[in-house]
This record gives structure tokens, C-alpha cells and sequence, in this order.
């Protein structure tokens, strides 16, 4: 066993035959905080006028859509022809901090050679998603493809994906959702080839492992002459599903549905006598039905709110049973008797309650309204619903998630008269339909003169909100996303940390923005230690001064151990919600008694990097440095004073990767990692 990283990396360059693996133990030691140093750098902005962007390289991503990793991040699925030729569907990753994990330009589900198209996801297990997708590699009807991807930018299913759909059948619409097992179901409407054929409904249930559960008879929930359209899939708390569709019937449209049971058998509108199967129909014949929203809600029940067409635009509401036993009244509750056209309805279901969003459209304005149901259908803030926000122009647009708290977070497209083309707004609202942050909305995106469309809604795992969306100007289009925290503020509320050597302390400022009420900093460094671990130490703390938009905080400190140190910031408010800042590093020698190698700055880098070390007494230095494959490429020798040195090293000629820089003087060794980026 070695000690020290000085003694194992000795032994790494001796040049015997295990020099391989030690070096791959050298760089998991090296390197893993290097790793957590580099992720951990904040992306996201404190300016929603420029906002992150999350992909580098786009022609015109369209069907946009965006979910949760579970662990603070999320997945980014679209489709794109920035290739030229034909659409693709692509992913990213983003970590909490706002960071891709692998390609920023986006990988590719699949590297099946058709066309593909219309992405819809859905979360998995931590650090997983589900796609699906259209695929015309083998067929001009297309065929139903499925991709489960990670954060890490491998796949599941193949490097093509699993085929869900395989007849001659033209699927036109679908839906995909992850149950707490980790199963994934998809339903989709399929049109036989025939010119009268048959519309169908269908149902796979794949394992995580990528296994289709039902068999070709389990798998059709319901066929019929009548079109069929807008499939919804909810899974249920007993490996079934809830299966949802828009059908044709009578002249009118109308909303169906059906339970599957774990083993794909068929638990709604079953008749024992003839055996004849009869889905649910939920809707009322009196409405037309044009979209709708279908959610799991309390003690296995499904939600489902819809917009219907007579001479007004109405939404109605209903609770189903697992048994598929309507709860509220037949055909629907009115959900509002708001004047206007009520439109788009959006839902978030907790443990004891539901949450609808709709846009009310009245007198040429469009206004977003929210209101709270009980278990039997009944508003618990206000009989018409509540404004979100009440302004002129519209907001319109959007899009829900859970706080945490029984409360949500949405955020919707807004036109305001002083808005040429939309902003992108927030607004956190907790159980009692009171607004916590600005009255007015929390800006999200405020880029001028730029469209701004596909809004999606993702938890940041703190009770925060991600928002991503496409950004369209008269040249470009891209994907751009901003994060807002639980207390309504950008980024972080701390901006501008950094650290500067004063004699012998270190100063570590930063700027407060938008500070509200009591709080707390508490100020933290890290050292990496000799086998790679990374331990923070509170080292002091920092009372605010009062509110304001920018106050400026000061903090010595005199450290008693020397080399490259990593500082961040904590905010604490008086609700006990905490911010991390971005992370600011310094080399200090102040406390050294020996010789004493830093991480070289910056890392990574492009053109060159300088590496900065200390020497308690002159003395003769050997500085080699080597690649991925532990090829020495260069060696600077040479004798050095004591003190703090710096040598630079210059990337010119090398190719993108990982490097080594070991420094020996004496009969001390010291072995660290670089990255070279193009």
C-alpha cells in the first residue's frame, strides 16, 4: 500500500510492466478532483437577457422537449436537419449545475439511417430518460422506435433502439411514461394500409433491460373503424397503465379509456357474459373535445381535465378510479365559469389534491389562471380560478411542475405591451394560491426581438425550476435554458466570487444580488488530499448586511496548509434554503515546510496552461511531462529559487485529451493530470 500520491507515483514511472495499470489507478486518483472541481462551475447565468445555452451546434431544432434526471439535471431531446439532408432526433444532458455531461453539440438516440422524427420522453430511474420516436428507416409509414439513454451519453436499447412497432400499419401519434419499476410503456394509434381500414390503440410494456412485456394479442387495447388520435399513457402503482385517446364517434370527438393490468390484460368496460370489450367513455357527447391532460393522482386514480368546442371554449374535469369508476359527475365537472375562452389545460396532481392551470382568453387579452380541487372536484381558492398574473397582452403557454412543497412552479410565454415578441416568465405559488416571488412574475428570458417557443418546465431537485426553450432570431434558432432557485432569484445569488492573495491570508469577495431579508454565508475551502478525496471545511461566516441589489462581501482567511485551494460560498436564508456558489481557486504557499506542486491554471485548456510550485531551498528541478499513453513528450530541467515558481506549457502541436506533468526535485515526486480541449 502506498502513502503518499508521491510514493505511488514514483513507482507509476519506473518503467516497469505494471507502469499501464498503475497509470490508470493514477488517473482515478489524479483526477477525481479535477472531475468534481470542473462540473461543479455554475453554467447557468444571472442575466436572463442572455440566458445558457445548452447546445453548441443547431441548424432549426424543432418538437423540443425536456425532462428530469432526478438528481438536479436534465434531459434535452429534438429534432434537427443541421446535418443537411434529412431530420435526426438528438439528446444532451445537463448536470445541475447547467453543464453537458458529454457531446454539447448532441448525440444522436439512434444510428439507424432513415429519417427520424417527433421525439416524446419521459424520466426513468436517477440519471435516465425514455424516447420515442418515428423512424422511416424501413418502411415509408414509418415505424415506432424506443431509446433509453443516460447521463453519462451511453444507451440501453442498442445502438438503434428497440422497434416497438413492426406491421405495415402507419402509426401517427404517441405517448411514452416510466412507472416507479422502472418499466416503460408507449401507447400509440396505428391506421392499417387498407383505405377503410381499421384505427387501433396499442400498448408495449418494456423492461428496463429493453424486454417487450406484452405479446402481440395483450398489446391492442382497443380497434375500431372510428379515428382515433391524442394517446396518453399513465402508469398505474401495480405495473398497469392507464391508456387515454381522442375518438371519433358520432360526428363528435371524444375522450376514451382503458386500464391494462401488469400481465396487459384489459380491466375497463369489460363484459363477462359476451366477452366483449368496451372502453370508457369519459367525455359528454354535448362537447366536441380538442385537447386534454391525463395524470396520476392520489390512491391510484388517473386526472384528467380536457377543453371542449361548442360556441364557447370550455374545461371540464373528472376523476377515475382504478376500477374505472368515474368519481364527479358523468360526462365531466366544469372546472371554471370564468367569462372568455378557457384554453390549454395544464395539471399537477399531489398527495391530497389537484392543481389546473388554463389560459382564459377574454376581451382580446389572454390570462393564465390556477386553481385548486379537492379529491371530489371542488375549488379551494376561488370559485372562478386565480390570475397568475393579470396584465395586458397575453401569456399564454404553460407549463407546470410540483414545488415540493404542494405547491407549483409555472412559468408561461408572455406578450406584454412593451414586449416586441414574448419573454419567458415564472411564478412559484405554494398551497394556499398565494404567490411567493415578484407579483409581477420572475423574468426567465428577455432576450429582445427573439421568439421564443417550446417551453418546457424541469425541478432542479432543490424546489427550484429549470426552464429550457428554442430561441429564434431572423438567422439562427438554438436551444437556450435558464435555472431560478427556490427563492425566485437567478443562478445564484451570489455573484462575482473571487479569490486574491494579501500577504499572507487570502481575501475571498463576493457580491450578494437581490438580497432578501436574514441571511447567512458561510465560507468553505477544499484541498484535494493524497488519495484523491475531497473534504469542505467551513473556515468562517458571514452575517448579511440588510437587502439590496448588490452588497459586497469580504472574508480572510490565513490557511495553515498549502497548494492549490478551491473556495466556494453557501447562502443560507432564514427558510433554511441554501445556494452554493461557483467555485473560485488559488494557489497558496504560505504554510508550506516542503515542496509543494499545484494543479496547473487553466485546466482545461486550449493553448497553453501554467503550472505554479514552491521550493523551500534552491535546488534542481525535473519537470516531464507525458500523454494519455505514458509517452514522455517534453522535459524541462533545470534549478530553480526557493520559493513560488511558474513554468508555462504550451499546447502547440498536440492533440485534444488527457496529459501528465510530473515534477521531481530531490527525492520528491509529484504526478498530475491536464487536459488539453480544442
Amino acid at each position: 500500500m502506498y502513502h503518499d500520491l508521491a510514493e505511488y507515483s514514483e513507482v507509476l514511472f519506473r518503467g516497469d510492466n505494471l507502469s499501464l495499470n498503475f497509470l490508470i489507478q493514477a488517473v482515478l486518483i489524479t483526477g477525481f478532483f479535477l472531475i468534481f472541481c470542473t462540473s461543479s462551475f455554475a453554467q447557468w447565468v444571472s442575466d436572463p437577457s442572455m440566458n445558457t445555452k445548452l447546445v453548441t451546434e443547431t441548424h432549426n431544432p424543432i418538437n423540443l422537449s425536456a425532462v428530469s434526471d432526478l438528481n438536479g439535471g436534465s434531459f434535452v431531446f429534438w429534432e434537427d436537419n443541421k446535418y443537411g439532408y434529412q431530420s435526426e432526433v438528438f439528446y444532451v444532458h445537463l448536470d445541475a449545475n447547467g453543464k453537458v455531461s458529454f457531446r454539447a453539440d448532441g448525440k444522436r438516440v439512434s444510428s439507424l439511417s432513415g429519417p427520424e422524427d417527433n421525439p416524446v420522453c419521459a424520466t426513468a430511474s436517477p440519471n435516465s430518460a425514455v424516447v420515442i420516436w418515428n423512424d422511416l428507416s424501413y418502411s415509408n409509414s414509418g415505424s415506432l422506435f424506443a431509446q433509453r439513454v443516460y447521463a453519462n451519453g451511453e444507451e440501453a436499447w442498442g445502438d438503434k433502439g428497440l422497434q416497438i412497432s413492426k406491421s405495415e400499419d402507419a402509426v401517427s401519434e404517441y405517448s411514452v411514461g416510466v412507472d416507479k419499476s422502472d418499466n416503460t410503456f408507449i401507447s400509440y394509434i396505428a391506421k392499417e394500409p387498407e383505405l377503410n381500414g381499421d384505427f387501433k390503440v396499442e400498448v408495449q410494456k418494456v423492461s428496463s433491460d429493453g424486454k417487450m412485456l406484452f405479446n402481440q394479442n395483450e398489446k391492442l387495447v382497443f380497434e375500431s373503424h372510428d379515428r382515433k388520435m391524442m394517446t396518453t399513457t399513465v402508469p398505474d402503482d401495480s405495473g398497469g397503465v392507464f391508456v387515454f385517446w381522442i375518438e371519433m364517434l358520432n360526428g363528435r370527438s371524444m375522450i376514451f379509456g382503458q386500464h391494462i393490468n401488469s400481465s396487459g390484460k384489459k380491466v375497463w368496460g369489460i363484459d363477462d357474459a359476451e366477452l366483449h370489450e368496451k372502453p370508457l367513455d369519459i367525455s359528454s357527447t354535448a362537447h366536441n373535445v380538442i385537447s386534454y391532460v391525463a395524470k396520476k393522482a392520489f390512491n391510484n386514480s388517473v386526472y384528467i381535465a380536457w377543453q371542449t368546442q361548442t360556441k364557447s371554449k370550455d374545461i371540464y374535469h373528472q376523476l377515475i378510479n382504478y376500477r374505472g369508476r368515474i368519481q364527479w359527475k358523468r360526462g365531466g365537472k366544469l372546472a371554471t365559469p370564468l367569462r372568455g375562452d378557457q384554453l390549454d389545460p395544464q395539471a399537477v396532481c399531489t398527495d391530497s389534491s389537484i392543481i389546473l392551470s388554463w389560459t382564459n382568453e377574454y376581451r382580446n387579452d389572454k390570462d393564465i389562471y390556477i386553481e385548486r380541487y379537492d379529491e371530489k372536484g371542488n375549488p379551494l381558492w376561488n370559485r372562478l380560478g386565480e390570475p397568475v398574473i393579470k396584465m395586458h397582452g397575453d401569456q399564454f403557454g404553460q407549463r407546470m411542475i410540483p414545488d415540493g412543497k404542494n405547491g407549483v412552479i409555472i412559468a408561461w410565454i408572455d406578450r406584454r405591451i412593451d414586449s416586441l415578441l414574448a419573454n419567458i416568465y415564472v411564478q412559484r405559488i405554494n398551497s394556499e394560491g398565494k404567490e411567493l416571488w415578484n407579483q409581477y412574475g420572475v423574468i426567465a428570458a428577455s432576450e429582445k426581438n427573439t421568439l421564443k417557443s417550446y417551453l418546457s418546465v424541469v425541478p432542479d431537485g432543490n424546489d427550484g425550476v429549470i426552464t429550457i426553450f428554442k430561441n429564434s432570431t431572423k438567422t439562427k434558432s438554438e436551444i437556450f435554458g435558464q435555472k431560478i432557485f427556490s427563492t425566485g432569484t437567478y443562478s445564484s445569488q451570489i455573484v462575482s466570487l473571487s479569490t486574491a492573495l494579501t500577504g499572507d491570508s487570502i481575501k475571498i469577495a463576493w457580491i450578494a444580488a437581490n438580497e432578501r431579508g436574514s441571511t447567512d454565508y458561510s465560507i468553505e475551502r477544499a484541498l484535494k488530499s493524497a488519495d484523491g478525496g475531497v473534504d469542505w471545511d467551513t473556515v468562517g461566516s458571514v452575517h448579511s448586511q440588510g437587502k439590496g441589489m448588490e452588497v459586497h462581501y469580504e472574508f480572510y482567511d490565513k490557511p495553515d496548509t498549502s497548494g492549490t485551494l478551491y473556495y466556494r460560498v453557501v447562502q443560507t436564508n432564514a427558510s433554511g434554503d441554501f445556494q452554493n456558489s461557483e467555485i473560485s481557486s488559488i494557489n497558496y504557499f504560505g504554510a508550506a515546510s516542503g515542496v509543494v506542486v499545484a494543479q496547473n491554471f487553466p485546466n482545461p485548456f486550449t493553448d497553453s496552461t501554467v503550472i505554479s510550485f514552491y521550493l523551500p531551498d534552491p535546488e534542481p528541478v525535473t519537470i516531464e511531462f507525458f500523454d494519455e499513453h505514458v509517452v514522455k513528450i517534453s522535459e524541462i530541467d533545470n534549478s530553480f529559487p526557493a520559493g513560488e515558481n511558474k513554468i508555462t506549457f504550451y499546447a502547440k502541436g498536440l492533440k485534444p485529451g488527457i496529459y501528465f506533468y510530473r515534477l521531481k526535485a530531490d527525492d520528491f515526486v509529484d504526478v498530475k493530470k491536464m487536459i488539453i480541449t480544442n
